[in-house]
């Protein structure tokens, strides 16, 4: 009965009772909110986490597609050596000049012309190791690509491994 006396009431809400309600309406949505800005800022990371998972795809496919022969050579050469991957914009300078990526081992110093490779304004820093502790060499050699970028002071890396084969079986 008084349910139905206080929705008939002609006299309306008072100023507290639409401040209350206004809070509890506030505190529901700043939590919706927080929601929100997080989810956004886990999409933004997985983004450029799988920008730089397609980098690392991108370089193993370039490294199998060199010669199985010096690569292996330069890896067993010293099994601590590196590759790093670059972006250079001297065409002339190259075998083929549609290629932008160039490789340059430990020691080997970049052209100024060079640069990492830059997805969405992220550069991604692309090195190469080679696993030489495994058998069957002769035919195949494993490799492990390691891509590392900075966010907001922040190293991130994520690493791929694969396999190059040599031209006789290819």
């Amino acid at each position: 009965m008084n349910l139905k006396k206080f929705l008939h009431n002609s006299k309306g809400l008072t100023l507290i009772e639409i401040l209350v309600s206004l809070t509890i309406l506030g505190i529901i949505m700043i939590g919706c909110m927080k929601f929100f800005t997080q989810a956004y800022s886990y999409t933004n990371m997985n983004q450029k986490k799988t920008a730089a998972i397609n980098v690392a795809r991108n370089a193993m496919m370039y490294i199998e597609n060199e010669s199985f022969i010096e690569i292996r050579q330069k890896f067993e050469e010293d099994p601590k050596e590196e590759l790093t991957l670059m972006i250079c914009d001297n065409p002339e300078d190259k075998d083929d000049p549609n290629d932008p990526y160039e490789k340059f081992w430990n020691g080997e110093a970049p052209g100024s012309s060079c640069s990492p490779i830059t997805v969405n304004d992220i550069k991604y820093d692309v090195k190469v190791r080679a696993d030489l502790d495994k058998d069957n060499r002769d035919f195949f050699l494993p490799i492990t690509v390691e891509v590392q970028w900075v966010i907001n002071d922040k190293e991130n890396k994520i690493e791929i491994e694969g396999v190059m084969k040599s031209e006789d079986i290819r």
